[in-house]
């Protein structure tokens, strides 16, 4: 089956379906009235806000399953399995004054209310208040000092209280059979900040691993797939050293399991500047890491936060896994011209490119469940023009492109029940035959062999000038002078792979000296000194051995021994 996504303009909804064509009229869903859509993980409904309350439509043939009488909807979210639905109101109070609960989860199988909360603020930024845990099996809410478990065996009747002073954030452990929690608590009067990671099994929490540090105010957490690690994005508003007007992040990682407590670290940086982008690979062995001033440099590390592969530096600033985390793809959004390179992940973390493309003017990226494709979509309200979705294979060759008037979401949908695909290597014949242009040359839509980009407008007048800079600037790069930079790319900065001997990361810069080399250089020392004999040693040396006689008589006198 073609893997299909779901679109919504500010009227409707709708699910294309069929690539290349891109037909609504496959899906069953074509122009729903409403004014946000959701689909949910299994692939099979569709949440769609609407002004009566909340309706739950088929994917398969459109029909309605049910309709939630919950006026007032701003934001939907499904549980870890879709069996239910979380819907926030704007907070409002009630006749006799008390503050009304506008957060709420629905059994969708019912239609009925399973847990009700009260929140005085909703917005995306915090967006879930309510979190799931693996297989919802317990629902999670953040209080003042305490995390509140609901379980699912009781109903979600009764709260167990998990407490973590001054935490501002958490997320619970993805992993089956894991009852474990990441906490950021935010630093404030002087104290640090400090990341952690307690199991919540017991009565009491545990605490499994904790990292403390300074300038942090905020943090998102990014667990692995097997819930062996969790790494903490942590953020500033204002940057010490003046350098970014967008203030400052780090990145931490924290083991989940006791006997690597002391594995927490600060991840070391490739490149001095801002984390762009953070990404666990699905498998959960690897993680790809896009930081630094522009050009940005990209480096993969393996589950232990080991440096495995240096991908280079360019215009990037967003990283993306296939669902099989065998594809990865580096691009650049936003204010960059929206270069896209595509990898292969070989064995022990090696990346071979296999195509690069441009989708200009791009705010939001993903691949197709089958991760055969990447689509990319420009969006508003970010932008309001050219709205458009673009879909390419995984060797940066277009497939397809419609535009739309407005567009706000674009999204894959997950493939239904009993739908899977199979984890397939690049085709030879598509490497040889696709993806042979640069990111930054292949303009606008995604072919390879790109038209010449316009040039930017300038007076007569300086029109010369601008020739005379343009051919100093060409003597300087032919003359051998050494690589050329730019704010784009680093010719300096070489993709390859990253020598390994110890097990912390080193920072960027640091010498590398295995085992072998440190015995070789020991035994050397030994033979120096062995073939020096006594006048290896320095004069001082050689004063107190011949003095040892005397000093061994002193101690005997006094009645002691030696």
């Amino acid at each position: 089956m073609a893997p299909a996504f779901s679109l919504r303009t500010p009227e409707t909804a709708s699910v294309l379906t069929g690539l290349p064509e891109l037909s609504a009229a496959q899906s069953g869903v074509s122009s729903l009235p409403a004014k946000s859509a959701v689909p949910s993980p299994d692939g099979t409904k569709l949440a769609a806000v609407t002004d009566a309350g909340v309706d739950i439509i088929s994917l398969s043939n459109g029909a309605k399953l049910l309709s939630l009488a919950v006026p007032g909807v701003v934001l939907l979210d499904w549980s870890k399995t879709g069996a239910f639905l979380t819907t926030a109101q704007r907070p409002s109070k009630q006749e006799d004054g008390q503050p009304a609960k506008n957060i709420k989860a629905w059994d969708t199988a019912t239609g009925s209310v399973v847990l009700e909360l009260g929140a005085k603020s909703v917005n995306k930024e915090a967006w879930p208040l309510l979190q799931w845990g693996a297989g919802d099996e317990a629902a999670f809410h953040g209080v003042t000092n305490t995390v509140h478990q609901y379980s699912r065996a009781s109903g979600f009747k009764t709260a167990k209280k998990i407490p973590i002073k001054g935490a501002s954030s958490f997320q619970p452990c993805p992993a089956p059979g894991k009852q474990l929690l990441a906490a950021f608590i935010a630093e404030a009067k002087g104290q640090p900040a400090v990341a952690t990671v307690v199991d919540c099994s017991g009565e009491q929490p545990v605490t499994i691993s904790r990292k403390s540090f300074y300038r942090a105010t905020g943090a998102s957490m990014m667990w692995n797939a097997p819930g062996t690690a969790v790494l903490f994005m942590a953020t500033c508003e204002t940057d010490a050293t003046n350098q970014s007007y967008y203030g400052e992040s780090k990145l931490h990682y924290l083991p989940a399991e006791m006997s690597r407590a002391d594995e927490a670290c600060a991840v070391a940086m490739p490149k001095e500047g801002p984390v762009h982008d953070v990404q666990w690979s699905p498998a959960g062995d690897y993680f790809v890491v896009v930081a630094g001033f522009m050009p940005a440099k990209v480096m993969l590390l393996d589950n232990r936060c080991k440096p495995v592969y240096d991908l280079g530096s360019g215009p990037y600033s967003t990283a993306r896994w296939n669902p099989f985390g065998r594809f990865l793809a580096i691009a650049g959004f936003g204010n960059l011209p929206g270069d896209i390179v595509f990898y292969n992940k070989l064995s022990k973390g090696v990346c071979k490119q296999m195509g690069a493309t441009r989708s200009a003017s791009s705010v939001s990226a993903a691949w197709s469940p089958c991760g055969r494709y990447f689509m990319t979509a420009t969006t508003a309200p970010r932008l309001r023009v050219d709205n458009n979705v673009r879909v390419f294979n995984y060797v940066g060759d277009k497939v397809c492109e419609r535009p739309f008037e407005t567009l706000l979401e674009a999204a894959w949908l997950p493939p239904p029940p009993g739908t899977t695909y199979a984890d397939r290597p690049a085709s030879p014949e598509r490497l040889a035959a696709g993806g042979k242009g640069g990111g930054a040359a292949a303009a606008g839509g995604g072919s390879a062999a790109a038209s010449k980009p316009a040039a930017a407008y300038r007076p007569p007048g300086m029109r010369s000038l601008q020739s005379h800079l343009q051919a100093g600037a060409a003597a300087i790069n032919s003359g051998g002078s050494g690589p050329t930079f730019s704010l784009a790319y680093d010719s300096s900065s070489k993709p390859g792979r990253i020598s390994q001997s110890t097990g912390k990361p080193m920072p960027p810069g640091a010498e590398f000296v295995t085992k072998a080399a440190s015995k070789n250089a020991k035994k050397r020392a030994n033979k120096k000194a062995k073939a020096g004999g006594p006048s290896a040693l320095e004069p001082e040396q050689l004063q107190k051995i011949e003095a040892e006689a005397s000093v061994i008589a002193e101690i005997e006198e006094l009645g002691g021994t030696a």
